[in-house]
């Protein structure tokens, strides 16, 4: 196991006063925190793993042998970032039904549980997987650990974004494994869904077919892109061809004053900050 996690000394003494976010990667999680009383107090780490472990035993290795994921916080999010998942109107929602639900949309669940996050703007629950053994795991080990899909807090964000927005814009998160698209009307979410990919070319194909199933103008309405910055600016070049408006997204400029590791945050934690 490599460690190159690096955490405030502070750290120690203070943990009951930081709010922790531990982000399952496919390959490894990150660690970050911040005191909300203290300005420029956010930090941000991550580790790789190497070994051909299944990923809750390796979990398990890491957090034995790290005492800071075994202190005291004021709160703690599990980020979920490696599932399928599925948005369900409350109106439709049954929690009897929801593996169901699940399954009917995005197919038989891999992982083993199914978890529910609340996204309240937009009265809706967002079905997402995680393996169980992981799941059991997080919550035997940390104190009421409240659990996430990276895109709850995202879909969040982007309406408030688009709410005083007169033309229609498409927020798009890429990875070089899947993109995930959200499109919203003066911050009314119109559609919403993630798509795997091997390739810029499947990127480019699937941006554009959504944008034309919906009839979009491309001239004046705006898609707006975050992720990895190497495939955010290569995809920018190739879509600017087709379309007037494409930009990456813009974040408070307040949310920098956490402390300087806000800059090597992901925008999915970025956006839970926020919605705190």
């Amino acid at each position: 196991m490599l460690m190159a996690f690096h955490i405030p000394e502070i750290l120690a003494k203070e943990s009951k006063n930081y709010i922790l976010s531990i982000r399952l990667l496919p390959d490894g999680l990150s660690f970050s925190g911040y005191n909300p009383n203290i300005r420029g107090s956010f930090f941000f780490t991550e580790e790789k793993w190497q070994k051909a472990l299944p990923y809750a035993e390796q979990l398990k290795e890491f957090y034995f042998e790290n005492e800071f994921m075994t202190w005291n916080y004021k709160q703690i999010h599990i980020i979920q970032t490696d599932s399928k998942y599925t948005l369900v109107p409350l109106a439709f929602y049954l929690e009897k039904e929801q593996e169901k639900l699940f399954t009917f949309n995005c197919g038989q669940p891999e992982k083993g549980k199914i978890l529910v996050d609340e996204v309240k703007e937009e009265q809706a629950n967002l079905l997402y997987e995680m393996d169980n053994e992981t799941f059991e795991f997080c919550s035997r080990s940390f104190t009421h650990p409240q659990f996430h899909h990276y895109m709850s807090s995202l879909l969040s964000l982007w309406k408030k974004q688009s709410q005083h927005n007169l033309f229609r814009r498409i927020y798009c998160l890429l990875s070089d494994t899947h993109i995930d698209l959200a499109c919203y009307e003066q911050g009314r979410l119109l559609f919403a869904n993630y798509y795997m990919v091997q390739s810029l070319n499947d990127m480019l194909y699937y941006i554009l077919y959504v944008w034309k199933q919906h009839g979009w103008d491309a001239v004046h309405d705006q898609l707006y892109l975050s992720g990895d910055a190497a495939i955010v600016k290569e995809l920018r070049t190739y879509l600017q061809t087709y379309l007037k408006q494409v930009d990456t997204i813009k974040v408070p400029a307040e949310v920098y004053l956490m402390g300087t590791d806000m800059l090597r945050a992901p925008i999915d934690l970025i956006a839970l900050l926020l919605c705190e």
